[in-house]
C-alpha cells in the first residue's frame, strides 16, 4: 500500500468545523479554545503484524507531547520540539521484539493548549476547524517505507483522562503545568495488552470535508499538519539511575491550606517526630531497595536524596500503598546549603527569583503502582514528602529516567593541570546534559533553545562528541531558518513560546550565520548550506537596511544583547558591527561553496568595508583600543571599551597587524578588567571606571574572547582565566558548569562549557586548515603545562595527540586518519612521519617551548 498523506486521529466528541478556518478572512478569532488547557489523553490501538514484515519503522507525532508503549514496554517520549508548520515526527525501529501477531500500542498525550518553552500551538490555519490535539502513528517496513503496515485509525480507542488535575499552575516562565495526579483514577494496566478498553470511545479521523458549494469556492478538505518532517536526530537515550546518597529524614508541619506549587517549599521542617516513621530509606540508593515510610497524626514525613552527578530526566517512584496517601516530590539543581543557596539540613525552598519550581503531587491508589513525571528536568536534589499515611507506604524504587542525546564520547582531554582536566570533563558533561530534543540553555530553569546558546554549544560538542553531535546541530540550524521573521531576523528562541511578533536579539542572527559556517567547517555538509542560503541572504538584507545607506549598522533596535555585560550599545556599536563583519565573512565563504559567486563577492566587499569603517571610526590611538560606541551624528567616540569588541577585532582580522599586540596587551591586563552589572544575571559587580577600566567578558561571550586571545598568542592568559573563573565552581562541588561565575542563575548551562573548546583547540593545538579537517595542523601550547593528551574527532576518524615538555621543547606524537593531511607548524623540527598502518599515520615532531 502506498502512503499518500498520513492521517491524524483524535477524540471522537471534539467538534470539527470545516469553515472555521476561513473566518480569519473576516478578522474573526483565529483559534478555537473551547477545550481549554492542560489536557491529558489516553489512546490505545490493537495492531496485527503480518508475516515477512521484517524490521518495522514506527513514525509518530502529536500536537503536544506523548509517551509511547508497546505491549506495556516503554519505547520513548516526544516528539522533537518543532514549529507546527514543520512538524517533526519521531521514528522507532523495531526488530525481533516486534514479532508476528497481535500487539497493543498505548500513547499518553499531553495537550498544553498554550505555548511553552519547547512547544508551539498551531496559530490559525487548520486549528480553528479541529481545536488543539491530534495523533499520527503509522508503521511501515523499514526497507520499504512506501508500504504501510498499519496506522492509528478509527478503530483506535481514545479518551480524556480525569486523573490529571487541569487547573494547576505552570512550573515557571514558559514551563509546563505542574502535575497533580490522582492515581485512583488511572488504571496502571491501561498500557498493557489485556486491559479492557471496551467502554472507551472510538477515535475520529481529523478531516474536515466541505460541502459542494463551499468546495466550489476552493475551500478544500482540511487536514492537520500538512507538512511533516522526519526528525534528523535519533531517539533520546534513557537510563534508569538511582540517588547517590540518602541525606536525611525529617518531619514537616502540614500546611494543607497552601497550593501545590507552594506547600512543599514553605512548610516548616523539624526533626523526625518518631524515628520509626522511616526504615530502609538508604536502600533506595540501590536497585532492589525498599523503604517503609509513614506519617503520624500531626506531621508528614520528608526525605532528602542527592543525585551525583547532576542529571536530566524524569523523576519516578514505585510504591505500595493502601490508597489515598499523598506523595509530593520536588527536585532542584542544588542541595539545601550547597553553593551558598539555602541552609544545610533544610528542605528545598523556592524564592521564585528565577521563576521556576519543579514539583509534582501524586495520590496513591491501592496496591503497587509506578508514577513518572512527564517533563524532564535537571536534578541534583530530590525531596520526597509522604502525607496522610498512618499505616505507611513501601517505596520500592525512587529514581530518575535520565535522558539525553545518544552522543558518543569520542573526544577527550587530559593534562598535567588537574583543574583544567576536570574542567574539560565537567564541561563535556554539561554539554551532554543540555543536549536534549534540542540545545536547551538550562535543563532546570527554561529548557529553551536560545539561538546564541546553540551556536556556542556546538563548538564544544564537536570536540567532545564528534559526528554524533552533528544531527542535533543540523536540526537546530534548520529550525532557526524555519522560524525566521518576515524582516529577515531570526527569532531568539526557535521553536518555542517567544513568537515572531515578540522582540528578538539581532546579534543572535549574526551568530547564527557564523554558526552555520562553523558547522560547515566541521561537517562539510554542503546540502544544508544550499538549503539555508536564501534565509542567510534575507537576514543580511536586514542589516544592510539598518545601516541606513551607510556601512555600519546603527542604533540597534529591539534587544541589543551581546551578553550579560554593560557594554556601550549606543549609536554605532563596535561589538555588534564586529559580529556583523564576522557574519559577512562567514556568509561569503558559504556563498563560495554553494556556487553563488556574486553573493560571495558582494559580502566580501561589504565585510572589508565594515572593517575599514570600524578602524576609522572606533579606533582610539590614545587608548590603543577600539571604543564600544560612536555617535553617528557627530562622530564622537564614547569612553567605554570592552574585551568584546576588541577581541572580535582580533578574531575576525579587523585589526591591522600593527595594532594587534597593543590590543592583546590591554585586554589581558587583569588589573583593568572588570565585570559589570547587567541584571538579573549580573548584580553587585561594583563601580566601573570607564576611563581606566575595560569591560570584562562574562561566561557567554568569554567563549569568543578566549578564542580570539588564544589565537593571538595569549593561550597562557586564557588558561589562567579558565582556572580562576571556573575553578571555584569545581571547588564548590559543582558537577556541571554554571551560567554565571557565581551561582545566581542556572547551575547547568551549556554555553559555559567553553573550557572543552579552548583546551581541545589551543592546548592540544589541533586546528583545521581546510574544512572537515581534511588538512590540519597541530600547535600545542601552554607554558605552565608539562604534558597533555587528547582526541579530536572528525568526520574521517580520530586525531590523537600526546605531547610532553622536555629540555626546552614540546615533543609531540600525533596519530591521524590517512585520508587527512597533516601540515606541520612552521616552527616544527625533527619531524618524523611513519608510513600508513591500518589506515592511520603517525607523526612525531618537536617545537621550541
Amino acid at each position: 500500500m502506498t502512503i499518500t498523506s498520513p492521517q491524524f486521529i483524535w477524540l471522537g466528541d471534539q467538534p470539527i468545523d470545516h469553515q472555521a478556518m476561513f473566518v480569519s478572512i473576516h478578522g474573526k478569532p483565529a483559534r478555537r479554545t473551547d477545550e481549554g488547557e492542560n489536557r491529558w489523553i489516553l489512546a490505545r490501538g490493537v495492531v496485527d503484524v503480518s508475516p515477512n514484515a521484517g524490521e518495522v519503522e514506527i513514525n509518530i507525532t502529536v500536537d503536544g507531547q506523548y509517551r509511547l508503549w508497546l505491549d506495556g514496554v516503554r519505547l520513548g517520549q516526544g516528539p522533537v520540539r518543532s514549529n507546527p508548520a514543520y512538524q517533526r515526527t519521531d521514528c522507532y525501529r523495531l526488530g525481533a521484539e516486534f514479532v508476528v501477531g497481535r500487539h497493543v500500542i498505548a500513547v499518553l498525550i499531553h495537550v498544553p493548549g498554550r505555548d511553552l518553552a519547547w512547544y508551539e500551538t498551531v496559530k490559525g490555519a487548520w486549528q480553528p476547524s479541529f481545536g488543539d490535539g491530534g495523533l499520527m502513528l503509522r508503521a511501515t517496513r523499514a526497507e520499504q517505507p512506501e508500504t504501510l503496515l498499519f496506522e492509528a485509525d478509527v478503530n483506535w480507542r481514545i479518551v480524556e483522562s480525569s486523573a490529571w488535575k487541569r487547573d494547576t499552575p505552570v512550573a515557571g516562565w514558559g514551563q509546563d503545568f505542574l502535575e497533580d495526579v490522582d492515581g485512583r483514577q488511572l488504571d496502571p494496566l491501561w498500557i498493557h495488552p489485556d486491559f479492557d478498553d471496551g467502554d472507551w470511545p472510538y477515535a475520529q479521523v481529523m478531516e474536515a470535508t466541505p460541502s459542494a458549494e463551499v468546495a466550489a469556492r476552493g475551500w478544500m478538505t482540511a487536514r492537520p499538519f500538512p507538512v511533516l518532517v522526519k526528525s534528523e536526530t535519533a531517539q533520546l537515550e534513557e537510563e534508569q539511575v538511582w540517588p547517590a546518597h540518602f541525606l536525611w529524614a525529617k518531619s514537616a508541619i502540614p500546611r494543607p491550606d497552601l497550593p501545590v506549587k507552594q506547600r512543599l517549599f514553605d512548610e516548616e521542617i523539624t526533626d523526625l517526630a518518631d524515628g520509626s516513621c522511616v526504615t530502609g530509606a538508604a536502600s533506595l540508593c540501590l536497585p532492589g531497595g525498599a523503604a517503609h515510610i509513614r506519617t503520624d497524626e500531626n506531621s508528614d514525613t520528608v526525605l532528602m536524596y542527592e543525585f551525583h552527578p547532576y542529571r536530566v530526566g524524569y523523576p519516578f517512584l514505585e510504591i505500595d500503598a493502601q490508597g489515598g496517601e499523598i506523595i509530593e516530590v520536588a527536585v532542584a539543581e542544588s542541595l539545601p546549603g550547597e553553593f551558598g543557596k539555602g541552609l544545610t539540613g533544610d528542605g528545598l525552598r523556592s524564592d521564585e527569583r528565577m521563576w521556576v519550581a519543579h514539583v509534582f503531587r501524586y495520590i496513591c491508589r491501592p496496591g503497587r503502582q509506578r508514577f513518572e513525571k512527564f517533563v524532564a528536568t535537571g536534578v541534583r536534589a530530590l525531596q520526597l514528602v509522604v502525607r496522610d499515611a498512618p499505616v505507611g507506604v513501601i517505596v520500592h524504587e525512587l529514581g530518575l529516567i535520565a535522558t539525553g542525546q545518544p552522543f558518543k564520547p569520542e573526544g577527550n582531554f587530559a593534562c598535567s593541570d588537574p583543574v583544567l582536566t576536570r574542567l574539560w570533563n565537567v564541561g563535556a558533561h554539561t554539554v551532554q546534559m543540555c543536549a536534549q530534543d534540542g540545545w536547551v540553555d538550562c535543563p532546570g530553569r527554561e529548557s529553551r533553545q536560545w539561538l546564541g546558546d546553540g551556536v556556542v554549544m556546538f563548538d564544544m560538542a564537536a570536540r567532545a562528541f564528534g559526528p554524533s553531535s552533528w544531527p542535533l546541530q543540523r536540526q537546530f540550524l534548520v529550525q532557526v531558518a524555519e522560524g525566521q521573521r518576515a524582516d529577515g531576523l531570526a527569532r531568539m528562541v526557535s521553536p518555542g513560546d517567544i513568537p515572531t511578533t515578540a522582540i528578538t536579539i539581532p546579534d543572535y542572527t549574526l551568530l547564527w550565520i557564523i554558526g552555520v559556517d562553523r558547522y560547515f567547517e566541521t561537517s562539510l555538509d554542503l546540502p544544508l548550506i544550499e538549503r539555508l542560503m536564501p534565509e542567510i541572504e534575507r537576514s543580511l538584507g536586514w542589516f544592510e537596511r539598518m545601516a541606513q545607506g551607510g556601512i555600519l549598522v546603527r542604533d540597534i533596535p529591539e534587544w541589543h544583547f551581546i551578553e550579560w555585560a554593560d557594554v556601550d550599545r549606543r549609536g554605532w556599536s563596535m561589538p555588534f558591527n564586529a559580529l556583523y563583519c564576522g557574519a559577512l565573512q562567514s556568509a561569503a565563504r558559504l556563498a563560495e561553496f554553494s556556487q553563488r559567486p556574486r553573493l560571495a563577492l558582494r559580502w566580501k566587499a561589504r565585510a572589508a568595508a565594515v572593517a575599514e569603517e570600524l578602524n576609522r571610526r572606533h579606533w582610539d590611538p590614545s587608548k590603543t583600543l577600539y571604543v564600544d560606541s560612536v555617535d553617528p551624528e557627530t562622530g564622537q567616540q564614547a569612553a567605554r571599551v570592552s574585551q568584546h569588541g576588541n577581541a572580535l577585532a582580533l578574531l575576525f582580522g579587523i585589526a591591522p597587524d600593527e595594532r594587534r599586540a597593543a590590543i592583546l596587551k590591554a585586554i589581558t591586563d587583569s588589573s583593568r578588567l572588570n565585570l559589570t552589572n547587567a541584571p538579573p544575571i549580573m548584580v553587585d559587580a561594583g563601580p566601573f571606571d570607564e576611563v581606566q577600566q575595560i569591560v570584562r567578558a562574562n561566561s557567554f561571550f568569554g567563549h569568543f574572547v578566549y578564542d580570539a586571545i588564544a589565537e593571538a598568542g595569549g593561550v597562557d592568559w586564557v588558561l589562567e582565566e579558565l582556572a580562576n573563573g571556573y575553578g571555584p565552581m569545581l571547588d564548590a562541588g559543582a558537577t556541571t558548569l554554571w551560567e554565571s561565575f557565581t551561582p545566581v542563575a542556572s547551575l547547568c548551562h551549556g554555553f559555559s562549557a567553553t573550557p572543552v573548546y579552548q583546551l581541545s583547540k589551543h592546548v592540544l593545538g589541533i586546528t583545521p586548515l581546510a574544512d572537515g579537517y581534511t588538512r590540519f595542523t597541530a600547535r600545542p601550547a601552554g607554558r605552565k603545562i608539562d604534558w597533555a593528551t587528547g582526541v579530536v574527532p572528525t568526520g574521517h576518524g580520530l586525531i590523537t595527540i600526546e605531547w610532553i615538555r622536555e629540555a626546552g621543547y614540546i615533543c609531540a606524537t600525533l596519530a591521524y586518519p590517512a585520508l587527512l593531511e597533516f601540515a606541520p607548524p612552521s616552527t616544527a623540527i625533527n619531524l618524523v612521519t611513519d608510513e600508513e598502518t591500518d589506515g592511520r599515520r603517525v607523526a612525531k615532531f618537536k617545537l621550541s617551548a
